[in-house]
């Protein structure tokens, strides 16, 4: 396997593990044709996060983890790579 292969599988199984994460954090996600980078913004008590249906893995990646990030750890489960993620993010 390539590294360029690798490092599209890893962004495929991220982005899995942290739209799952997002939506059990009530995070809803949005991928349309917007043409535009996208981003992530607050609606009443809820974020959103929308994204360009063409938006690259790495990109759909950082949007949902910064919706993550803007949610009360306290009252979600971030599975251990997440927290790491958003540790680093933090730091």
């Amino acid at each position: 396997m390539t590294a360029q292969r690798k490092a599209l599988e890893d962004h495929k199984e991220l982005f899995g593990l942290l739209y799952e994460t997002a939506r059990n954090a009530g995070i809803e996600i949005i991928e349309d044709k917007i043409n535009r980078k996208g981003g992530v913004c607050r609606h009443k008590e809820r974020f959103l996060v929308v994204y360009d249906a063409h938006a690259t893995l790495p990109e759909r990646n950082r949007l949902i983890l910064e919706a993550i990030s803007l949610v009360n750890p306290d009252y979600i489960y971030l599975p251990p790579r997440v927290r790491m993620l958003l540790d680093k993010k933090g730091s």
